[in-house]
Formats: structure tokens, sequence, C-alpha cells
């Protein structure tokens, strides 16, 4: 297929890229500027510098491939409603195409809000979701109407992303000292719902050539530790001899905004439909038993930006 993925030079966009380029399929990615172009070029893609505000000058790359991966994001608070405007411009314009036109969009686990002890019915789209990401679910809905038109949409939600210098790892570890160990936010006993990222990419692809049409895939590796797991472990890698440190939740939320009230969600998600439809098998299945090899990864990430993400 030729595929388009927006957003190649980031976190998960750049691991996207690589996999359907190893997966044999003829890739353009887009990067933010051109002195990013080798994040996609050192896979063998097609680097396109584009930006998202500007988002009608792709129109020409979406009408000669066959499927567009939509993993970029503009970050602050207008980043919702530029996303709604660039999606259905993406829509209108894949629909003139002569391509596949298969559409795969980027949202994410916390549209699903609070889960624990909640039986998710697969394909679910929320009512209501955290004010964070409130905009996401009238996207999704948008997306998978347009099945109706002759187009192939899916939805992947990833889960809390780790791996390389980036994600949630990047996060925890890059604000990790000696003396506070690992700073969480409240009590630690909420859980996350991670996937490596790796492990996400393969996801995308799988979904890209076999998934069933207007389909929602949970991507999470069917692990769901408290967050308090995820900090000792690390901080026992870092040689921090399991110290953690909790921020309260009002602080953190002056600090953070909506990404605090993100990362407080207490959220225990399948990946199960993925696994059954598509024979998605994530081969890292534990943040927390992986610990020390995911720190020794970040580092290395860190002294090398260009291979790590």
């Amino acid at each position: 297929m030729r595929v388009l993925v927006t957003g190649g030079s980031g976190y998960i966009g750049n691991a996207v890229t690589e996999a359907f380029c190893r997966a044999g399929h003829s890739v353009a990615a887009t990067v933010t500027s051109s002195g990013k172009s080798r994040v996609v070029e050192r896979f063998g893609a097609r680097a396109i510098v584009w930006d998202l505000g500007n988002f009608r000058s792709l129109a020409e790359e979406i009408r000669d491939c066959d499927l567009l991966v939509h993993a970029a994001m503009m970050p602050g608070a207008d980043g919702g409603a530029v996303d709604r405007e660039c999606v259905t411009f993406f829509l209108e314009t894949l629909e003139t195409t002569n391509g596949l036109r298969r559409f795969l969009y980027t949202s994410g686990v916390w549209v699903l809000g609070n889960t624990r002890g909640q039986n998710l019915p697969d394909n679910m789209i929320p009512d209501q979701s955290p004010p964070v990401v409130a905009w996401r679910p009238p996207v999704e809905r948008l997306v998978l109407e347009s099945a109706g038109r002759g187009l192939t949409p899916l939805v992947i939600r990833p889960g809390l992303v780790y791996g390389g210098a980036g994600g949630i790892l990047g996060f925890l570890l890059g604000n990790a000292t000696p003396e506070k160990g690992v700073e969480i936010i409240g009590n630690g006993h909420n859980h996350w719902s991670p996937v490596h990222r790796d492990d996400l990419a393969d996801l995308y692809v799988r979904a890209a050539e076999q998934a069933p049409v207007a389909t929602i895939h949970n991507a999470t590796d069917g692990s769901s530790p408290t967050v308090e797991m995820v900090a000792r472990a690390l901080s026992r890698a870092l040689g921090y001899e399991g110290r953690i440190s909790m921020v309260p939740e009002e602080e953190a939320r002056k600090r953070l905004g909506g990404f605090a009230e993100g990362l407080l969600l207490d959220q225990v998600i399948s990946g199960d439909f993925s696994f059954r439809t598509l024979g998605w098998l994530p081969r890292h299945r534990s943040i927390v038993s992986e610990a020390a090899a995911q720190v020794r990864c970040w580092k290395a990430a860190r002294e090398s930006p260009s291979k790590g993400g």
C-alpha cells in the first residue's frame, strides 16, 4: 500500500512509520521541519515537511495514497478543534481518491474515563469523557461514520505508551532524582493500562492490513499495574532503592493541567478485541518486570536522540 503518516517525526508516528516501512509498504511521512527529515528517511520513508496548522496543504499527497494514518496532534487548548477540522478535511479528500481510501485515526484510552470494575463492550464510544479529552468521542464518531461514504475507517486508542526516550516512562524518569525518587500524582493506587510503542506500531500495521471496517482497537498490553508499582520498579532500576514521592493532586493540576487528570484515571482496559480479530500479541507484557531494561533503553535513547524517538 501507499501509506501516508502524519506526525512521522513524533513519538508514536515515528514508530508507526518504521513499522510500515518494515512491512514492505511505500511510506511517506510528515515532519515538522527539514532538519527532522532524517528521522523518517532512515527507515526508507519519504519525508514531507508539513505544518498541522496548514493541513489543507497535504491534499495532493492524500490523493496519491491508499492509507492515511493520522498520528499528528497540535498541543495546546486549540488542539481538539484543529484536530476535528483536520479530520473532516482528510475524510472529504479521501473520498476523491482512486486509492483504497483507508483512514486510521489515533485517539486514546483516556476517552473511556475510569474503567476499573467495568466490562467494556467492544467498539464502544462513550457518551461522556474526562474534560481533557471530551472533544475526542465526536471525532471518533465522525471517523467511523465515514464508512457509509465508501471509506474504510479505523480508530486506535493507545494506552499509556512507553519505550525509548519519550512516553510515560520518559516523563517519570525525566523528573526523577536521587532525593525524591520517582514522582507520582496522588497515592498511586490507581491503575494504568500501558503499551510499548513497538507493539503499538505493530498494531497499526495489522489494523491497516486486516481489521474489519469501522472498528475501534484499544491498544493495551493486557496488564494493569498500579502507578505505585510502576514508580517503585523504575526507582529500583534507577538505583534509588524504590524511593518515590507523591505530589498532591491539586498541586499536580496546577503544574500539569489536564495531563494530570489523565494520569489520575483508574483504568483497567483490555486489548482483547485486537488479540482476537488481528492476532496481535504484544511482546512487551509488563512495564514493571521490564523496568530495568526500559531504563537502559531510555538512557541509551537520551544519549542518541535520533535512535530513541
